[in-house]
């Protein structure tokens, strides 16, 4: 097929899954469009690559990118001071979130560049910002999973396309020379990274969308469609990871809604928390994973990350404050570092470049939000919250994604996502509360997961 012809035929099929998906359910807020273009760029690639920019400094950015995050956090601005929205209390709530951005925000005092370290950080705060908006909604659980299908629904065909009969957008090679198959991403571990993520919204609006036996079959049939191509995606992307995080995902999704129904899942739930705890701690100690790695054929250092991880930890950063913010591969270190690693510019691990970023405190406070948003995600699971199956398969994701990618405060969808469903924004309570009333007594498994 000639790809001019597949690549209108691609998008002849997103026209036709819009059409049904906006008569399906209207979304009348035109502020949707902020999150819904954060996850698209974040999910995909920079505005200034779909231009077909030919790169800026490092330092200096692309002023494409500049603009288009500065015009995403005006509106993000604007959208919530319109909504009375209250800062007080989103701090208040949310105080172990607030106080680690405050100190990289400090950071950048002791960086090398202090103004970029700024900057990149606020740019990232764009991320905490389309969160709200989709948190001030009248329904956020219905407007979130509306706009994750439809940005599935435009990105998923794309990237089967591009990787097809467009390799020049669609396909990569690895620093070892192996091709890849990136779709409308630029590696592969990215798509994966999509396809996991959306995967799980499509998962979830399937099964909201099975229950209201009033709704259409062919919007169950879409959704089924759109999942199977995502799959198709995650193994030509060969991303061991997204694989594993999809695979957790699914199983969390399941397990969640079984503990609901027993009369001791919370505590069924921690135990197994504490399990797997003591399993890691002992595999520090006895090594059980490579163990397992080993039987299964695979690489025990996990493609060669732990090789990565040596190269950083030998360039003697800041062990208390670290180098600053996301400025660590801008330094002499850096260079050595990328030059040592095959030009390799991260870390392949959050918490590992926290480290690089904010030394042992900055490690410390992010240990204490992944505890806090832990914490809450259990809590709103057992409550019937918004988001409860979510911000628990997420906050799980998020520590397990991390383990050999890094996605903490950094322009990510996995990041964004994270902050969606675990942000605490007090003033839904009452909503939330009365849809438990409702919904409770007549159904056993509540509709907001």
């Amino acid at each position: 097929m000639p790809p001019t012809l597949a690549l209108f035929l691609a998008w002849c099929l997103i026209g036709w899954l819009l059409r049904t998906e906006f008569r399906f359910r209207k979304l009348r807020s035109k502020a949707l469009w902020v999150p819904a273009i954060l996850i698209s760029v974040q999910g995909s690639r920079p505005v200034s690559e779909w231009l077909g920019s030919v790169g800026q400094n490092r330092l200096a950015g692309d002023p494409v990118n500049t603009l288009t995050f500065a015009v995403l956090i005006g509106v993000s601005l604007i959208v919530l001071r319109r909504r009375n929205f209250s800062w007080n209390l989103v701090v208040n709530e949310n105080k172990a979130l607030f106080l680690i951005y405050a100190y990289l925000a400090a950071s950048a005092l002791w960086s090398d560049v202090p103004l970029v370290s700024l900057k990149r950080l606020l740019k990232d705060y764009a991320c905490v910002l389309a969160a709200l908006v989709f948190l001030t909604e009248q329904d956020p659980a219905s407007a979130v999973r509306a706009v994750y299908v439809r940005v599935a629904y435009i990105l998923f065909p794309l990237s089967l396309v591009y990787g097809k009969y467009f390799p020049s957008i669609g396909r990569n090679y690895s620093q070892e020379g192996e091709p890849m198959f990136t779709g409308v991403t630029t590696q592969k571990n990215s798509l994966g990274e999509l396809v996991f993520i959306l995967a799980l919204f499509l998962v979830w609006d399937l099964v909201e969308t099975w229950r209201d036996t009033s709704r259409k079959k062919l919007q169950r049939a879409v959704r089924v469609l759109i999942i199977f191509l995502g799959l198709w995606l995650l193994i030509a992307s060969d991303s061991k990871t997204s694989i594993f995080c999809l695979i957790v995902g699914v199983a969390i999704f399941w397990a969640a809604g079984r503990l609901l129904r027993m009369k001791h899942g919370k505590q069924l739930l921690i135990s197994s928390l504490a399990v797997i705890i003591c399993l890691a701690a002992l595999d520090e100690t006895f090594g059980l994973s490579q163990m397992i790695i080993r039987a299964l054929g695979r690489n025990p250092t996990l493609t060669g990350r732990t090789e990565i991880w040596r190269v950083l930890l030998d360039q003697h950063t800041n062990p208390l404050v670290g180098e600053g913010f996301y400025i660590f591969w801008d330094t002499e270190k850096g260079n050595n570092a990328a030059n040592a690693l095959a030009r390799i510019n991260t870390a392949h691990n959050g918490y590992l470049e926290m480290y690089l970023d904010g030394g042992i405190i900055g490690i410390a406070l992010l240990v204490f939000l992944l505890l806090n948003a832990g914490k809450r995600a259990i809590g709103r699971l057992f409550n019937h919250q918004q988001f409860g199956k979510m911000a628990l398969i997420f906050w799980a994701l998020a520590i397990i994604y991390n383990w050999s990618e890094s996605s903490f405060f950094r322009l990510d969808l996995l990041w964004f996502t994270f902050l969606l469903v675990t942000i605490n924004y007090p003033l839904k309570r009452s909503a939330a509360r009365r849809h438990e009333v409702q919904v409770g007594a007549s159904i056993r498994e509540p509709q907001w997961a």
